[in-house]
């Protein structure tokens, strides 16, 4: 089993997007590696704090399977009602589709943070796992 991780350098934007309008099969243009155009709107979210997006690609007698994580801090609370993807631009201003129109989705773990008497802030903590073919994808958004 072979296993290699690719950790974001930082982020600089994320935005979400409804997986329902997204392209057919985004994974097999992560194979191929080529960009995927989101034609779709992105919504910009409003983060504080240090996000981190990492994705881990594990090699087994099956093929590949990816596992994008990304963790983030916001103030609001997103439309988790709908399946979200999420656009992640890093600081060399290269963008990552995180989700599919194709199931599995993105699965969300939202806490409610009410902060600390030091000064830490109050707000939503994200947790988005998505584990796929390719999960990360490199997008033109």
């Amino acid at each position: 089993m072979k296993t290699s991780v690719t950790i974001l350098p930082g982020v600089k934007s994320i935005g979400w997007v409804d997986c329902d309008k997204l392209q057919r099969r985004v994974d097999l243009h992560g194979i191929c590696g080529t960009p995927i155009p989101v034609l779709t709107a992105i919504q910009p979210i409003d983060f504080f704090d240090e996000p981190d997006c990492k994705c881990k690609t594990v090699k087994d007698a099956n093929g590949y399977t990816d596992t994008a994580t990304l963790k983030f801090h916001s103030s609001s609370l997103l439309p988790i009602h709908l399946h979200l993807g999420f656009v992640v631009t890093d600081t060399n201003d290269k963008s990552w589709l995180i989700g599919s129109k194709e199931a599995p989705y993105p699965k969300l773990n939202v806490e409610l943070g009410v902060g600390d008497c030091d000064g830490d802030g109050a707000g939503y903590y994200y947790e988005i796992t998505h584990v796929a073919i390719k999960s990360m994808v490199a997008c033109l958004p």
